[in-house]
């Protein structure tokens, strides 16, 4: 397969004197945000990039109140828990509703079509938020998620994730492409799923489907 990409350029956010891969949760002044925010982050990527294009790049500051406006009106975050999927997925429902959009989302799909929906996404210029849900039935596990950057030696592994929601922005055979805290990342698809079957499950690491409301994806 050769790389699948969104058809735009995915925002990039200017701020510091750095230019992000998309949002990160660590911008906002609220502790909680801050530490289990990455659903709306990932919500407020697909939504600036499928309905609410501000550019190509976006003032930090302005990312930041569009994603705290998100979270006040349709994506509360909860202390302590965050948010999961069927709530998030409610809460961009409500999003395409109130402005009318022509769009519906839902959570999940059977494990052998996540990939299959995310490539249908991509190829439609919709960014997909991707759930590293938590261990389970062990909560309190510390199994993670391999995360990789890419240089000139190919790619390495510099960090990990688990109750986490990414953007995904690409796919090939092997990996996604992913923005997570502002930074650009692979996760490898094998991965992905071992982690899934192994260490969390399926209705906690999947994705949210979004779709424009004339087509069909696989459930």
């Amino acid at each position: 397969m050769t790389e699948i990409r969104l058809k735009r350029e995915f925002p990039a956010v200017k701020g510091d004197g750095k230019l992000y891969f998309g949002g990160a949760q660590a911008w906002s002044t609220h502790k909680y945000v801050r530490g289990y925010g990455c659903g709306v982050i990932a919500c407020a990527n697909v939504l600036l990039h499928t309905v609410d294009r501000m550019g190509s790049e976006l003032d930090k500051e302005d990312y930041i109140k569009y994603a705290r406006k998100l979270r006040r009106m349709f994506l509360p975050v909860i202390p302590k828990f965050g948010m999961n999927g069927l709530f998030m997925t409610l809460g961009v429902d409500l999003f395409f509703l109130f402005h009318r959009l022509p769009f519906m989302a839902y959570w999940g799909c059977l494990p052998c079509n996540i990939f299959k929906n995310i490539e249908k996404m991509l190829k439609d210029d919709i960014p997909v938020v991707l759930s590293a849900g938590p261990n389970w039935p062990n909560l309190f596990g510390k199994n993670v998620l391999d995360m990789y950057e890419k240089n000139e030696n190919g790619y390495v592994k510099t960090d990990a994730m688990r109750a986490h929601y990414v953007t995904v922005t690409a796919m090939d055979d092997t990996y996604l492409t992913v923005s997570s805290w502002g930074k650009k990342y692979y996760v490898k698809r094998a991965e992905f799923i071992e982690y899934a079957k192994k260490h969390s499950n399926f209705i906690f690491s999947s994705i949210m489907v979004v779709r424009p409301l004339k087509k069909k994806y696989k459930g």
